[in-house]
């Protein structure tokens, strides 16, 4: 009943994470006003965009986009309290606003199993959580495509990408990822999904890897995109 909401509501407010401003019934985890703000870099409207650009030569690529540029404060803070604030269901709901704008277009058309880019087992212990898995359940919950785990595995407990040069990020991410069950995604088109994209260089590496099996079509998604900034059809 609405009137135990109310009650409920009024004895135990609810905060944004983000702006500290409390919250209606009808906002969860993040508030409308903090949604909105985030700095749509609407990468899919355009043709050849930059963020798909990262992946010409490296992967058997056909989309790629991310939601929102990550150099505005709302950005960085999303992305900090998804990862480190034991809060991922901020990045599920972002990511639930995000696949429904990109539904709005033919950017999920054809496309077979979300693949949320996997934690090594030992960080996902000590974070409790792979945000990325709530991102892919996020998309999952409007697409209705199903998210394949267990397909592709991390080997390897390589250092942050944060701080390191492009040239570092790459020799970094070199052979961190083990294809564990090719036979799950033989001839599918598969969505990788990453919380941030800089220079590409971790989504390669595991796409490289999900890209030996046989047939296999990849395009990439992630919240952030932490790379040069481009126009947009926002900001011509």
């Amino acid at each position: 009943m609405r009137i135990v909401s109310d009650i409920i509501d009024f004895m135990f407010p609810r905060y944004c994470p983000i702006c500290k401003e409390r919250m209606s019934q009808d906002e969860q985890y993040i508030c409308f006003n903090c949604l909105s703000d985030l700095p749509r870099t609407n990468a899919h409207l355009i043709d050849e965009n930059p963020i798909e650009k990262l992946y010409w030569t490296h992967l058997p690529i056909e989309r790629a986009t991310s939601f929102f540029f990550y150099d505005s404060l709302e950005s960085r803070q999303t992305i900090y309290f998804t990862k480190y604030f034991n809060d991922p269901n901020i990045g599920k709901t972002i990511a639930s606003v995000m696949a429904e704008e990109l539904q709005e277009t033919d950017f999920f058309a054809g496309m077979d199993m979300i693949i949320p880019v996997p934690l090594h087992p030992k960080r996902q212990r000590s974070r409790g959580y792979n945000q990325c898995d709530f991102i892919a359940e996020g998309i999952s919950d409007v697409t209705g495509l199903p998210v394949g785990k267990g397909i592709v595995s991390r080997i390897v407990d390589n250092t942050s990408q944060t701080h390191l040069l492009s040239s570092e990020r790459k020799e970094n991410v070199e052979n961190i990822f083990k294809l564990m069950h090719p036979e799950r995604i033989k001839g599918k088109h598969l969505l990788l999904v990453d919380d941030v994209v800089t220079t590409g260089s971790t989504t390669i590496s595991c796409g490289r890897e999900l890209a030996k099996a046989e047939g296999v079509r990849i395009s990439v998604v992630s919240m952030g995109y932490a790379g040069k900034k481009f126009l947009n059809h926002d900001n011509r």
